[in-house]
């Protein structure tokens, strides 16, 4: 953050919902895309790293289920609920090939209970456990904000008279 620029101060619904689309705009899945948000608005000091993960592209991975669960080509954004789902479901050896620990691998993992250690560049998810965590109001850098906002707009439908009456808006009749 630039030196004398303050932070926004938004809630933790306000971020969660933030994220949920900035996911959605590249392409996660609604479900992993839920399980980012939460953990990033559990843990918003994460949200700087995520954007990160936002900017890379998804490309499809390959999963080995022969001993555990292995993921080739790896997103952390879209398989880490996987694999934690993996974990908590009692694989013993679940990997996530060419993905990096960083502040948002360990806000999946909090969220998630499980834990998160690179072992000879691959991340390795194992059981944990971690304290509840609480949600409230969070300090969040307003540059950071102005670029998730970015990817939260790629869910955005043009305003054009083909998109109306394809039933994108609220019609002519605008009543909530």
């Amino acid at each position: 953050m630039a030196a004398g620029v303050g932070t926004l101060n938004v809630s933790s619904n306000q971020l969660k919902m933030a994220v949920l689309k900035a996911c959605r705009g590249i392409g996660v899945p609604v479900a992993q895309a839920q399980e980012v948000a939460a953990a990033i608005a559990a843990s918003p000091l994460a949200l700087n790293k995520l954007l990160a993960h936002l900017a890379k592209p998804i490309s499809s991975a390959s999963f080995d289920f022969s001993f555990g669960v292995d993921v080739q080509n790896a997103h952390l954004l879209r398989d880490f609920s996987v694999c934690a789902d993996a974990v908590s479901q009692g694989a013993v050896l679940v990997i996530l090939r060419g993905v990096a620990k960083c502040d948002v691998t360990q806000a999946l993992a909090q969220y998630h209970g499980v834990s998160a250690e690179m072992d000879n560049g691959d991340l390795h998810v194992a059981p944990h456990q971690y304290p509840a965590q609480r949600s409230g109001r969070c300090k969040v850098d307003p540059d950071d904000w102005r670029r998730l906002g970015v990817y939260a707009a790629l869910t955005y439908v043009p305003e054009t008279d083909a998109s109306r009456l394809a039933g994108a808006g609220a019609g002519l009749t605008d009543n909530d």
